[in-house]
């Protein structure tokens, strides 16, 4: 459905594999604790990558809505589109300050896994949010192969599932919830 980042996905297949353990990083069954060591600086990675085309909707919307005129009047005068396009800027500032957090939680020593599913959450939902309106905005244009909105669009699916499906994030955060009560809302870096 979307397109494939870095030539697509593949799969390995390893047959009868041995190394020897000092070759083994970690030790012996440690493999998925390297996988998530690097998770949580990778999913902020799409998370900046994600907001900066969350922006790059909101450009081309903003600057058609400037231009165009329906019925009489601009675009970008009718409240509408006002709503929308404002309701877009406090989304990204928002996604902007959940990765910067993250990033901090990251680098007092934690692996932020709280900071982290917000983060990765609000921007693929936002991702997804800012190419619809700006299709919606840009009408048929958007809809076209003429503008970049069309390929983000069908990007902007795909963050929902990688790196973690919304849901499980969803679930991670309710565990936290859970586990530190009104505490879960500190600004400070918690036990993992």
């Amino acid at each position: 459905m979307g397109p494939e980042e870095h030539g697509g996905h593949c799969e390995l297949l390893f047959d009868n594999l041995e190394l020897p353990a000092d070759r083994v990083l970690l030790g012996e069954g440690m493999g998925l604790k390297i996988t998530q060591m690097r998770l949580g600086p990778a999913r902020l990675t799409h998370c900046m990558r994600w907001l900066g085309l969350a922006k790059r909707c909101t450009e081309i919307a903003n600057e058609y809505a400037a231009n165009r005129h329906g019925f009489g009047i601009r675009l970008s005068d009718r409240e509408s589109i006002q709503i929308k396009m404002g309701d877009l800027a406090m989304g990204i500032e928002m996604g902007r300050l959940l990765v910067m957090k993250a990033a901090w939680a990251l680098d007092q020593g934690s692996f932020a896994r709280k900071e982290v599913s917000m983060a990765k959450i609000h921007v693929a939902n936002l991702l997804h949010k800012a190419a619809d309106v700006a299709i919606q905005i840009n009408g048929a244009r958007g809809y076209s192969t003429d503008t970049v909105l069309e390929w983000i669009y069908r990007y902007a699916r795909q963050a929902r599932l990688v790196d973690g499906a919304d849901e499980v994030h969803q679930m991670v955060l309710n565990r936290h919830l859970q586990d530190q009560n009104r505490d879960f809302w500190k600004w400070d870096v918690q036990g993992d």
